[in-house]
């Protein structure tokens, strides 16, 4: 239980600060950002990397935490703040960076500390009865032929 409330906070601060540098460009108070931080992270960290992530690996939790902050930020600027679809490129601006630091946060917190294994498979997979696909070199014919 513990775990999981370090990963929220985690997921919290990496956001909020994101959110925070974005938002406050357009006079949204203090409050409202962090209650809106609140409100985005419960449902991106229950969905994200509790459902997707162990299930389908870092693209697929990548895609969706991409996905969910976008639609719900753009949501928070199109109602709040101006209501013009000029919001939707804030919107993503800040859906970047949250999803670019999200993969990091994927990686080192849910996969280390939490120890979530995922379903997706490496790129390089390295199984016990690999083929070593070399050729040998004799190095001291090939001295004296310098030579």
């Amino acid at each position: 239980m513990l775990k999981h409330l370090f990963a929220l906070a985690v997921k919290f601060v990496i956001v909020a600060t994101v959110t925070l540098s974005f938002l406050s460009l357009f006079d949204v108070p203090f409050m409202w950002i962090l209650f809106v931080t609140i409100l985005m992270i419960i449902p991106a960290y229950i969905l994200g990397d509790l459902i997707v992530y162990p299930k389908y690996g870092h693209l697929a939790a990548a895609v969706a935490d991409f996905s969910y902050y976008l639609l719900a930020l753009w949501l928070v600027l199109f109602a709040f703040v101006d209501g013009t679809t000029a919001s939707i490129l804030n919107a993503a601006s800040a859906t970047v960076f949250i999803t670019f630091v999200e993969a990091l946060y994927h990686e080192f917190v849910i996969g280390k500390m939490l120890k979530l294994k995922t379903a997706g498979t490496p790129l390089f997979k390295q199984t016990p009865f690999s083929t070593e696909f070399a050729e040998e070199i004799d190095v001291k014919a090939d001295m004296k032929k310098k030579k």
